[in-house]
């Protein structure tokens, strides 16, 4: 009503409003004045947070619903936050940003959450409930050792994960165990097999198994086991390790990208180095660097024993090719098939030949002295014993050829004939007694008798008879 001494406003809303009174009395005379109405906001007050009553719970449920809903403000809440304050674990939040939440993990005791909310305004207001957690029977924990997994080496550390486990208030105690199906080699780290997480490392080809046992406070158990199948490294006939003269400790990274451009060169055929590791050789210090090779793009990988060949025909034309002194190179495993009668052994890079196969010594020592067993022992043996006999016959052959030539030729043979009577009786020796001749004796006896007797002596030595008291000589013989 604008004409009325009182004038009544409604719907204003926040800014200045100005207002005119004009009055007029009864001659028509008249005046007038102005009026400033100031509209402010409204005074704001903080809202009211209300995060719902106290609650209790009893295990196995590990849950409950907080509700702040019924908090309330003058204008309007624009904000919700939950957070918890206290409570024996951490539990996880559905939503902390909203009116409603769901609270999970809980385990035995009292938790304290706070509900804070804002107005448009920025006032805020906070509200605390509690839950208690009871327990009214222990339920035994459940072992989750994360499943089987497979891996392919290379690999620096496998992970079994048994953060999964779960128990109604909670578990306390962790262990992981080797089966005795699970292969030996490859080492845990640290104590992690008494954690939730399990690290092995320095794993070959294999399956290994673990069980996992875990136990609540109050000595309840679980177990469970997970398998890990850790399969070949598919490039490890194509891996090539290249032995430095120089320390481990002592490599740096511009060494190891220089060595990888140069040895990139070497191969030619727009080969791409492919550094798998380099480490430190037990047995002399020295780095190793295990690298394969391919072809850019990746479409065609080169053998292993193909690059070692065409390494070492480089590196013996120009051994400072590589700046580093070279002190070995080497397939990761040996590839000698030891002429198919043998096995190589890894360590040694020589071959372990069968029963009845031998190294070819000619192949070991003349020519390149790759290990392998060529030659058969019964082949061998028969060769030599045929090599001896015709080392003996020929010997013999040159002793009778040598006798031969050194024989003396015979003499001639020489002529016999009686002597006369005249140089008979010249051939007599003078004697001391007269010998007589008997007049029986003839020319047939003599001749006898000279063959019985020696020529200065008798047969007998002197002692033999005497015949009518006269020694007989035998007549002489002219040559």
């Amino acid at each position: 009503n604008t004409r009325t001494p009182y004038l009544q406003l409604s719907n204003l809303e926040k800014g200045i409003y100005t207002f005119v009174l004009k009055v007029t009395d009864s001659s028509g005379q008249s005046s007038s004045a102005e009026v400033h109405v100031f509209v402010k906001p409204p005074t704001n007050t903080p809202p009211v947070a209300d995060a719902g009553q106290d609650l209790a719970v009893a295990l196995p449920q590990t849950s409950v619903l907080l509700n702040g809903s019924h908090s309330s403000d003058d204008n309007k809440i624009v904000a919700w936050l939950w957070q918890q304050n206290s409570g024996p674990s951490k539990v996880s939040f559905s939503a902390i940003n909203s009116s409603q939440t769901n609270v999970t993990d809980l385990t035995k005791g009292d938790y304290e959450f706070q509900l804070t909310v804002t107005d448009d305004s920025g006032n805020k207001a906070s509200d605390v409930v509690r839950v208690t957690v009871t327990q009214n029977k222990n339920a035994r924990p459940k072992a989750n050792g994360g499943g089987d997994q497979t891996v392919v080496l290379p690999v620096s550390v496998v992970v079994l994960n048994g953060s999964q486990s779960s128990d109604d208030l909670g578990i306390v105690r962790w262990q992981w165990t080797r089966e005795g199906s699970s292969l030996a080699l490859g080492k845990v780290v640290g104590g992690t097999d008494t954690s939730p997480v399990l690290m092995l490392t320095d794993v070959v080809p294999g399956r290994y198994v673990f069980r996992l046992h875990v136990s609540d406070d109050q000595g309840l158990g679980d177990e469970d086991t997970a398998s890990i199948f850790v399969k070949p490294d598919p490039h490890l006939l194509h891996l090539v390790e290249l032995t430095l003269n120089i320390e481990g400790s002592m490599l740096t990274q511009s060494q190891q990208e220089s060595l990888e451009a140069k040895l990139a060169l070497l191969l030619r055929d727009e080969a791409a180095i492919h550094i798998q590791e380099t480490r430190v050789e037990e047995r002399t210090g020295h780095a190793v660097i295990v690298f394969y090779v391919d072809q850019k793009g990746g479409k065609t990988v080169l053998s292993g024993p193909a690059v070692v060949k065409r390494l070492k025909e480089k590196l013996k034309q120009d051994s400072g090719l590589l700046e580093l002194s070279v002190a070995n190179i080497q397939t990761a495993v040996c590839q000698n098939n030891c002429s198919g009668h043998g096995v190589c052994d890894q360590a040694s890079r020589q071959c372990l030949c069968e029963a009845f196969w031998m190294q070819d010594l000619i192949s070991k020592y003349l020519r390149d002295g790759d290990s392998n067993c060529d030659w058969s022992i019964l082949y061998v043996i028969i060769l030599l014993f045929i090599g001896v006999l015709l080392i003996v016959g020929g010997v013999w052959g040159m002793v009778c050829v040598f006798q031969r030539s050194c024989v003396r030729r015979p003499r001639k043979r020489q002529k016999y004939a009686l002597l006369d009577e005249e140089e008979d009786v010249a051939m007599i020796p003078p004697l001391t007694h007269k010998i007589v001749l008997s007049e029986t004796d003839s020319d047939s006896d003599v001749l006898f008798e000279s063959r019985k007797c020696k020529v200065n002596g008798d047969a007998r030595n002197g002692h033999n008879k005497l015949r009518n008291g006269f020694a007989k000589t035998g007549r002489r013989i002219k040559t």
